[in-house]
């Protein structure tokens, strides 16, 4: 049920950021909390990317990447929320950086880039007949 796993996700994440607020940024209480805070934003994009949410899913990993530059997990959901929202290059240079960081990843994200460059190449063909149709 990924309504409610969200729900408390968002409920853990919400008492986290309060804490945090009450810490210096870079101390190491403030540290510890970011901690906590990165497999949060993790399991809610997560949720996020399963109903389709794509720019939230975007938002929560972009804000692991910010503090955690090497997460091959959020690299790969944003890579997957970029395309569910149509940003191919986003998505490929996420996809990209994923199997950077982890080789083992890679016979996966290059299925999903050919995913991509399939949708690419269809979405293309849409827009060509419908130009054809414009001007005939």
């Amino acid at each position: 049920n990924f309504v409610g796993a969200e729900e408390k996700y968002r409920a853990a994440l919400s008492r986290l950021e309060q804490l945090m607020l009450r810490e210096k940024p870079g101390e190491s209480e403030w540290t510890e909390l970011l901690e906590l805070k990165v497999p949060l934003l993790m399991n809610l994009a997560q949720c996020r990317l399963k109903a389709n949410d794509y720019y939230e899913a975007i938002t929560h990993t972009s804000e692991v990447i910010q503090h955690k530059p090497d997460n091959v997990k959020a690299y790969f959901r944003r890579g997957k929320a970029n395309a569910g929202a149509w940003n191919p290059e986003a998505a490929r240079d996420d996809f990209n950086k994923a199997m950077q960081l982890d080789k083992s990843l890679t016979s996966t994200c290059r299925k999903e880039i050919a995913l991509i460059d399939e949708e690419e190449k269809r979405k293309d063909s849409q827009d060509k007949q419908k130009l054809d149709k414009l001007f005939s």
